[in-house]
């Protein structure tokens, strides 16, 4: 039995399901959606820079269509690099940036954003994307789709949860069996008891795991590049405003640096120097490594910051998951 809040939530999501799939539209391509069923922290973000990556290496010419959480860039918009957390959207921004050479288009509507994406293509004498990378798309129902993928964490008991607000969810358990390939982060290995419960909602998806591996180091003041191995026996000092910091740390433990303080932020907080500030201070002269993420929020706090320091990490999936998602993407 749904509690008061849970319901009036699960009736409102109905309500809005309804009318906007009613309507959804279909773009001139195929479109992969890559989402999640709960709030934040399953590496949905990774997930779309390795799949576009991934995609581009293949040769086919992919965009990226992103909602650009807390962007204030009213879209559709091209991401840029050159931009701030504050105009793009921390993800987006770091999307941007990974990807170069793959457009990457904000916009609330992702049909619009599509749209956009030809547009853009069509003025500087390109062709037009051959694919587009919905993310954060389970719930965009304004938009069809070819591919369905859906993310879990690993250290998230997604059977335990409960309807937004009293819980994480999104959508009641039930909407599971939507997903065409589902992806469980965090994790080189599933356990047999959490695919147990999966298959409780949705017997026919391949299901395959995927962790994070650190690639790079980066000064944050100079963009100077180095080894992950620079990090091994070093003592740092680290701090983190995501989803789940608890991912951010295991990464940087197992680069074999000696972690002397951890201090954690709200997921999208928007750093100042103030904070910077606090962070040096407990730091006491340490090396300071964040996430790739944060340092999109930094923006000109971290200007002239020699001691601070980015962690880069790349998603790897399971065997098979990139040769399934060309399969049931019909491409």
């Amino acid at each position: 039995m749904k509690g008061l809040f849970e319901l009036a939530y699960y009736l409102g999501y109905r309500l809005d399901k309804r009318r906007k799939s009613k309507s959804a539209k279909s773009l001139p391509a195929r479109v992969i959606s890559v989402g999640n069923l709960t709030t934040g922290g399953t590496g949905k973000t990774s997930l779309v820079i390795a799949l576009a990556g991934f995609l581009k290496d293949k040769g086919y010419r992919a965009a990226v269509l992103t909602r650009g959480y807390k962007g204030s860039l009213p879209g559709p918009a091209l991401i840029t690099p050159q931009m701030s957390a504050r105009e793009a959207g921390d993800e987006p921004l770091m999307m941007a940036s990974r990807l170069q050479g793959i457009p990457v288009i904000k916009g609330a509507d992702r049909y619009e954003a599509g749209l956009y994406a030809g547009t853009l293509a069509r003025l500087s004498n390109g062709g037009p994307p051959g694919l587009f990378i919905l993310d954060d798309g389970f719930q965009h129902w304004r938009l069809k789709r070819d591919l369905d993928i859906l993310l879990l964490s690993a250290t998230d008991p997604f059977y335990l949860e409960k309807l937004i607000p009293v819980g994480s969810l999104r959508e009641p358990l039930s909407a599971m069996k939507r997903a065409d390939i589902i992806v469980v982060s965090k994790t080189r290995e599933i356990p047999d008891a959490y695919e147990k419960e999966i298959r409780k909602y949705n017997a026919h998806a391949l299901i395959y795991p995927a962790w994070y591996e650190a690639d790079g180091v980066a000064c944050c003041a100079t963009g100077a590049a180095f080894p992950v191995d620079s990090l091994r026996g070093k003592e740092v000092f680290a701090f983190a405003g995501i989803g789940e910091p608890y991912s951010f740390r295991q990464s940087l433990m197992e680069t074999g640096a000696v972690i002397k303080g951890f201090m954690e932020f709200r997921d999208h907080h928007m750093f100042s120097r103030a904070d910077i500030g606090r962070i040096k201070k407990k730091a006491h002269g340490l090396w300071i490594i964040t996430t790739e993420k944060d340092i999109m929020r930094l923006g000109d706090a971290c200007s002239g910051e020699d001691g601070l320091y980015s962690l880069s990490v790349k998603m790897r999936a399971g065997d098979g998951f990139y040769d399934e998602v060309l399969k049931k993407a019909g491409i």
